[in-house]
């Protein structure tokens, strides 16, 4: 969905149009778990917590922002609740609160149907956990989630730049990578 349409949204939010509501939820339900599920590695905790981020919204909508898209807003919503689920968790068992790069999954489209596909795959995997937190982070927002630098921007409280230097860094790193591994296997 285009920007233009999370705007259009909102404002309907805002007047209480529980239609809009529905629009947004059955649009963003899903990716929204999957990004709450990268924080919290539980699929029921990240569920819930994008259940009650829409209730949130829902009871809120009279204070949105015309101008700010609700996308954004709700991407924002999912993860703080997400950082709080853990902070809340680790209080009671510890390890929550660190991400397991190895297991972290990435949204690749499409089956591989051959060997070398797989390989290809599992080494862009390898290099992507590889990036610092922010890198890999802003790249899997901008590459996978299809959020716009000014989404990201918001989402993580730092400028478009800084998002936008964060994925140039990112993709020169997989770049250097990828020549390394050619090099090697010459």
């Amino acid at each position: 969905m285009p920007s233009e349409i999370f705007l259009k949204l909102t404002n309907r939010l805002i007047d209480s149009d529980e239609k809009a509501f529905d629009q947004l939820f059955r649009h963003l339900y899903a990716p929204l778990v999957k990004f709450s599920h990268k924080y919290t590695k539980d699929r029921s905790a990240a569920s819930d917590i994008v259940q009650q981020a829409f209730i949130n919204v829902w009871q809120i909508r009279e204070e949105l922002s015309p101008n700010q898209s609700i996308k954004t807003y709700m991407f924002r919503t999912v993860r703080n609740l997400s950082l709080n689920y853990i902070r809340d968790r680790s209080r009671i068992t510890t390890g929550l609160e660190t991400e397991n790069l190895e297991s972290d999954e990435i949204p690749f489209y499409g089956e591989s149907s051959s060997l070398h596909e797989n390989k290809q795959l599992h080494l862009v995997k390898k290099w992507i956990s590889k990036l610092p937190d922010r890198q890999r982070e802003t790249l899997k927002m901008s590459r996978f989630e299809g959020l716009s630098h000014e989404e990201i921007a918001e989402v993580l409280d730092i400028s478009k730049r800084t998002v936008n230097n964060h994925i140039v860094h990112a993709m020169k790193k997989l770049k250097q990578y990828h020549d390394e591994y050619t090099q090697m296997n010459m």
